[in-house]
């Protein structure tokens, strides 16, 4: 019998409906501690040859497919991004790493704005955004530069907006200092969880803003960065797919899924009463298709022409991680469509559709 691997996967990409990128941590790793597996299937290997893996010492927060230039390759190649702002280039003649200076939390080069959450091919660049309103570029080899620093936050803002006198602790005039600091803070804090564009003069990007969960969407028109009204008072926002420039589909959390584009605005889509966490959308069959983790978890769909909401159909097989056939939680996180090809991944599974009968690929450490 093989040994099991005590590992989940946490992120994925794909890049063809024949190669997959996964993402693990240890199960029981430290939250904190800087580590990742990064594994790579190819479908027209022969088992056990079809997954292949690296470690790295860094925490791999997202994914994308570079179709670089100056690294030519005919389907690009995966590049990962770590909360601390390392990037890390695959290439096949030459894997080679960066560093995206100022951003992260902990590394010796943080200006304190906080960690990155995602990465993506946007036009003939890669682009990078996450907490304190961090948006990147890349103009070069280790080339990385703010694209604006219009939402970017001041971390030293709390400590300049202290009164010259403070408040007696624990006194009444203390207290309401605290709270209104708390309530009102002193720089905006804005945390971007996606970012995407059909052009580097077209990109959205969306996300919270705290304190509480202040939904917020921008939108990059090539020269300055625009925050977009939203007709919902209370949501994160966490994954964009854009149709065409006037039809632009965002989800949430709460069972958050607003439509629309930056000229005409955005409506919510009325969905069935419940409060999924939707972490992205991907097209298929003339549908939208959402992968949820939780609340309850599951694969849906949505149909704009009908407006009908609900699993996908036919339903994706029964997770590996739940001991109950009933359970609402551990739901996939991951859903994309390629070449007519619709990936799923959870925590412990890994599911390919071809639009007739969906396959469980086994992987070899679970």
């Amino acid at each position: 019998m093989k040994t099991k691997l005590p590992i989940d996967f946490t992120r994925a990409y794909a890049r063809s409906g024949k190669t997959l990128a996964v993402v693990a941590t240890r199960d029981n790793a430290e939250p904190f501690d800087p580590d990742g597996r990064f594994y790579r299937y190819d479908r027209d290997d022969v088992p056990p040859q079809d997954w292949t893996y690296s470690d790295f010492g860094f925490h791999i927060q997202s994914m994308t497919v570079y179709h670089s230039a100056e690294h030519a390759t005919p389907d690009g190649y995966f590049v990962l991004l770590s909360s601390e702002g390392d990037v890390y280039h695959t290439y096949w003649k030459e894997n080679f790493q960066e560093k995206i200076q100022g951003a992260g939390s902990w590394s010796d080069d943080s200006k304190g704005y906080g960690r990155l959450t995602r990465i993506r091919e946007i036009g003939q660049h890669l682009y990078a955004c996450g907490e304190g309103g961090q948006i990147y570029v890349r103009k070069g080899n280790n080339d990385w530069r703010l694209l604006t620093d219009k939402l970017l936050l001041n971390p030293n803002a709390q400590e300049e907006a202290k009164p010259e006198k403070e408040p007696e602790f624990l006194s009444p005039e203390w207290q309401e200092w605290v709270t209104q600091s708390a309530l009102n803070p002193a720089s905006r804090d804005i945390l971007f969880f996606d970012i995407n564009g059909l052009s580097e003069e077209a990109i959205y990007l969306c996300g919270e803003e705290g304190p509480g969960t202040k939904p917020v969407l921008c939108f990059w028109d090539g020269h300055e960065l625009h925050e977009l009204k939203i007709p919902i008072p209370v949501a994160a926002l966490t994954g964009i797919y854009i149709e065409n420039p006037e039809s632009v589909w965002i989800c949430g959390r709460e069972g958050v899924l607003i439509h629309g584009s930056h000229t005409r605005g955005f409506s919510p889509v009325a969905l069935r009463q419940q409060h999924n966490l939707f972490h992205m959308i991907t097209p298929y069959r003339e549908k939208l298709v959402m992968a949820a983790s939780v609340r309850p978890g599951g694969l849906y769909e949505y149909d704009p022409k009908t407006g009908r909401f609900g699993r996908f159909d036919p339903p994706l097989p029964r997770l590996s991680n739940r001991d109950d056939n009933e359970s609402i939680d551990n739901g996939p996180f991951f859903a994309q469509v390629i070449e007519n090809v619709l990936w799923v991944v959870a925590s412990k599974d890994v599911f390919r559709f071809d639009g007739a009968a969906w396959e469980r690929i086994e992987h070899p450490d679970l």
